[in-house]
Formats: structure tokens, C-alpha cells, sequence
């Protein structure tokens, strides 16, 4: 039998309240809306207080493929899913906090692991 969660269903995309309540329960994270696009430096400092900024729109149908920001299909499918691992979500606060003091080039290259990491993936291999 399956699990039901509340706030989530076949029917409907899940709003962000009743993610963050998910997450909440499992790792303390927590999705907050934004506008839009944020500084890296707002971006990775919300990360050290366990909040994970999220788009709420969804991108028009005449470019599925693309969007110059991430749409809430996006956050929801490829990112909100990784804050309920421990040592996923873990390693997103390590970065936070890194950034809270950290001087623009020493944000950059913050940015560019989190970005590098996240946005494209990490492998093991055997030498690993």
C-alpha cells in the first residue's frame, strides 16, 4: 500500500508549504518563494539557514526546454527531492555557511562548486 503525504497528490502540482512541511520534517530545510533570480550571495546565504529559494512560476509552453530562470517543475523535480537526503542537505548548509563571511572571489568559487555540483552532477568513479 501506498504512503499518502499530505499536501501532495496525482491531481496537482504541490505547493511550496506543503514541500517545506515535508522537509521540515526530515532534514529542517525549508522552500522559500521568490520573484526571481537572487545574487549568488543571497542565494548561498539562505543555504546556511536551511532555506532553499524557489521560483513559484512555470515556463511558457512555447519553450519547454528552456528558461533563463528555473521554473517551480524545475525546483520541484530536480532540486526540493535532494533537501530530504541528510548528507545532501548537509553539504548545501556547509556551503551556506562558507558564504556568510566569505569575500566576492571566495563567493565565486563557492558558487561555481554549489552550481557545478548541483546543476550538473558529481560521479564516482573507481579511482574515487
Amino acid at each position: 500500500m501506498e504512503q499518502q503525504v499530505e499536501g501532495f497528490s496525482d491531481n496537482e502540482i504541490p505547493q511550496l508549504e506543503a514541500i517545506s512541511k515535508f522537509l521540515e520534517g526530515k532534514t529542517g530545510w525549508r522552500l522559500k518563494p521568490v520573484g526571481g533570480l537572487l545574487t549568488q550571495r543571497e542565494f548561498l546565504n539562505g543555504l546556511a539557514f536551511k532555506i532553499f529559494h524557489s521560483t513559484q512560476y512555470i515556463r511558457h509552453h512555447a519553450t519547454p526546454e528552456y528558461t533563463p530562470e528555473p521554473d517551480i517543475i524545475h525546483e520541484l523535480i530536480g532540486h526540493a527531492p535532494m533537501f530530504a537526503h541528510d548528507d545532501f542537505a548537509t553539504f548545501s548548509q556547509e556551503i551556506g555557511l562558507a558564504s556568510l563571511g566569505a569575500s566576492e572571489i571566495e563567493l565565486k568559487r563557492l558558487a561555481a562548486i554549489y552550481w557545478f555540483t548541483i546543476e550538473f552532477g558529481m560521479c564516482l568513479d573507481s579511482k574515487g
